[in-house]
């Protein structure tokens, strides 16, 4: 094999090389924004939450539409420097979300505590894909409240429904090369009135417990 000095002391038949900027196509990294999107995966895990609350917990991936094409963005490039990006150049990607806690209720001989308080972002989330709570009456510790009974979701309610992604950066994380690094994952869900459902048939059942 031919060493970096052998190669460049051979007479090449490639005599130029250019370098020609209006061609220039530097990387382009996504903003912190809101895009279109669809939900294409969904995993759910059913965890105990600071050693008295149950918590069902909503993973979801979710897709940029083409609708992103029609956005500019304030991004920046590999230099750091900021830059007005197309929105189609980010069509396509998938990004996932923090976990969306659905605080369930004791029943029977159950022993956790209701955290009924703590189910804002699972009330937003159901309003943002179009399966909104029910308002109803209920008495506790002898007082009757209106409260929001929030749906139990099932994969048919939350695959391929159009929603606005709010993406953000995450909390600073160590590489395995000990470097700080963050990577861009969807916050909280917002409703996309104008978007329209898509048929998603590769998603991988044994992932989804419904």
């Amino acid at each position: 094999m031919s060493d970096i000095s052998s190669v460049l002391d051979t007479d090449t038949k490639y005599k130029h090389s250019y370098y020609d900027e209006s061609e220039d196509t530097p990387k382009i990294y996504m903003a912190e924004d809101s895009y279109p999107a669809h939900i294409v995966k969904v995993e759910t895990a059913e965890r105990t939450v600071k050693s008295k609350y149950k918590a069902l917990i909503y993973n979801c991936t979710v897709k940029l539409a083409d609708a992103c094409s029609t956005k500019m963005f304030n991004c920046r490039d590999a230099t750091g420097k900021n830059v007005e990006a197309k929105g189609s150049d980010f069509v396509g990607r998938e990004i996932r979300s923090i976990g969306v806690f659905q605080f369930l209720h004791p029943t029977g001989d159950d022993t956790f505590e209701a955290n009924p308080g703590g189910n804002r972002r699972y009330l937003q989330f159901c309003e943002a894909i179009g399966k909104p709570a029910k308002v109803t009456s209920v008495t506790i510790d002898g007082e009757k409240r209106k409260v929001k009974e929030l749906p139990n979701l099932s994969e048919d309610d939350i695959l391929g429904v159009p929603i606005t992604a709010v993406i953000k950066n995450s909390k600073p994380w160590t590489g395995k090369d000990g470097k700080s690094r963050t990577s861009l994952e969807v916050k909280w869900f917002e409703p996309w009135v104008e978007g329209t459902p898509i048929s998603v048939d590769d998603v991988p059942k044994e992932d989804l417990p419904f």
